[in-house]
């Protein structure tokens, strides 16, 4: 636990000082007036599009929650999504979203399989579509960097449509491996099978993964249109996915630094000035990622106590 503690302090070090270098090269520090001249009006939409990104996540776990059975409350749906905010984010890959399976196990009695299940459904579509939009760089003049990512992009989606599809296999595989480890109890006749669903209720569950991602799109639109820098939905869709790619992959929590440097990088590469791209990443970022991490601690006190209470 002490390693693991230690390499995740260490990555998040080594965020935070990526991040600072990214900002001190932007020219930001020096011209830092450029923060007084967002637009409020502009700037109030983003903030109720991250609201939206919000709520439509909430509405996906409790459909989530319904698709296998259990009718929870908005009460307890909001709680255990805005906590696990605070959960994932500061942890490597985002693996504290587990918290929200030990959850539903610990007040709604659902089996810890199915929470997984819940987790699996989510994070799936969500990378599906990241991976989708991100590959449509190819439409764009990015030509630099337009094969390296279309590369990387589908041998990712190719390996996630493998494991969805031969999602028995891979289980499997990781069962053998975890039966193995001491601390890890697996009865005697059960599998760690995730739960599959009606074709029905997968569309609708990738359908509010795709309006969530949406909402995050727009905002970033907007944020850049409070700082004067028009950019096509598209091309804000493609910037998004590709910086919050990049943030996974470096395991960092939160993505610090990686998923700002990218992301200004493709701002400054679609015609944006410098001092101006790092203006819209830290305002996009401060109104969506660290606002979620903030009332995800917030409510991570809402959730424990919940727990306590069953």
């Amino acid at each position: 636990m002490n390693r693991q503690r230690a390499i995740q302090s260490a990555l998040l070090a080594i965020g935070v000082l990526v991040l600072a270098y990214v900002i001190a090269g932007s020219g930001i520090v020096e011209q830092y007036h450029v923060i007084s001249t967002v637009q409020i009006p502009f700037f109030l939409v983003a903030v109720v599009f991250s609201l939206a990104n919000i709520g439509t996540k909430i509405v996906r776990w409790r459909y989530l929650a319904s698709s296998f059975g259990k009718d929870i409350t908005w009460q307890d749906a909001g709680t255990v999504t805005i906590a696990s905010f605070f959960f994932a984010n500061i942890t490597p890959g985002k693996v504290g979203d587990l918290f929200k399976a030990y959850f539903m196990k610990k007040v709604h009695g659902m089996p810890l399989i199915d929470g997984v299940s819940m987790i699996f459904y989510e994070r799936f579509f969500e990378l599906v579509i990241l991976f989708c939009t991100a590959s449509l760089v190819a439409l764009t003049a990015l030509e630099q960097t337009t094969l390296l990512v279309l590369e990387i992009t589908f041998v990712l989606l190719a390996a996630l449509l493998f494991v969805y599809f031969r999602l028995e296999t891979v289980i499997r595989i990781v069962q053998r491996v975890l039966v193995k480890i001491p601390i890890v109890e697996i009865p005697d006749g059960t599998g760690l099978m995730i739960g599959r669903l009606p074709p029905a209720r997968i569309l609708a569950v990738f359908l509010i993964s795709l309006l969530s991602l949406v909402f995050e799109y727009l905002r970033l639109g907007m944020v850049a249109r409070a700082f004067g820098f028009a950019i096509p939905l598209l091309d804000a869709a493609i910037s998004f996915s590709l910086s919050i790619i990049a943030g996974l992959v470096s395991q960092i929590p939160l993505g610090v630094g990686i998923t700002e440097g990218s992301l200004s990088y493709l701002l400054r590469a679609g015609g944006c000035p410098p001092v101006t791209a790092m203006a819209i990443v830290l305002v996009d970022r401060l109104i969506s990622m660290y606002f979620a991490l903030a009332i995800g601690l917030v409510f991570s006190k809402f959730a424990l106590d919940r727990l306590k209470s069953g």
